[in-house]
């Protein structure tokens, strides 16, 4: 146990290393966001402002597009100069590849969220109408699963010439239950107020769980190098 945690830390540093280096994953995952933020919010007009269900599936299509880019950059690393090849022959577990992936894919997320999320609220006037802390918890429940699947299909398509456009097609249906879910734990907590519906709650990580367990199950049978 103690040697999988080393060895997932090692992965998820190296990830994040060559991240801070180039920039260039996380760079273009904002502007990707911001652009999205801007063209729905310019479009939707004073609607953006009135209605908190609004700016939160908004933001949510902004975490998506972003979060598919971070997917597919991210599994691109290892495909430069065969570097996949080494790791794989490396003494590790996929599964411990799988989980380092689904990290840095998850600080990514959570780096474009952090960013992308005041920037809404302070060009559009977002009210999202919940704490911030119930906010994070439940979007940060509903992008776990969505990385989940994003992290297995990503290694899945990264050999194709279709990549992106693949790799979208595939996600955003299997995933949609969980932004569903997420956009409507959050509208309830906008319109009855009180605390987040805890039932809600369970269901959303019911589905992590399962999006996890599988991903990480299946995850060995599609990387290849």
């Amino acid at each position: 146990m103690n040697d999988a945690l080393r060895q997932v830390g090692l992965l998820v540093s190296k990830d994040l290393r060559i991240e801070a280096r180039g920039k260039q994953t996380i760079s273009l995952v904002i502007v990707l966001g911001v652009l999205i933020i801007v063209v729905l919010g310019l479009g939707l007009g004073d609607q953006s402002a009135a209605s908190g269900f609004t700016a939160s599936s908004i933001l949510w299509v902004a975490y998506l597009f972003g979060g598919a880019l971070c997917f597919e950059k991210t599994m691109a690393v290892e495909r430069s100069d065969d570097a996949l090849a080494g790791l794989l022959l490396a003494p590790l577990d996929r599964g411990v590849i799988f989980i380092s992936k689904l990290l840095a894919n998850l600080a990514l997320m959570a780096a474009l969220a952090l960013i992308v999320t005041p920037i809404a609220i302070m060009l559009f006037r977002f009210q999202l109408r919940v704490p911030v802390v119930e906010f994070a918890l439940v979007i940060a429940l509903g992008m776990l699963g969505f990385a989940a699947v994003g992290t297995l299909f990503s290694a899945a398509v990264s050999s194709t010439r279709l990549q992106g456009g693949l790799l979208t097609i595939i996600v955003f249906p299997l995933t949609l239950p969980v932004v569903i879910m997420t956009t409507q734990i959050l509208r309830r907590r906008q319109e009855v107020g009180g605390t987040l519906d805890p039932q809600g709650l369970l269901s959303l990580a019911l589905f992590d769980v399962v999006f996890l367990i599988a991903s990480w199950l299946i995850f060995e049978f599609v990387l290849e190098p």
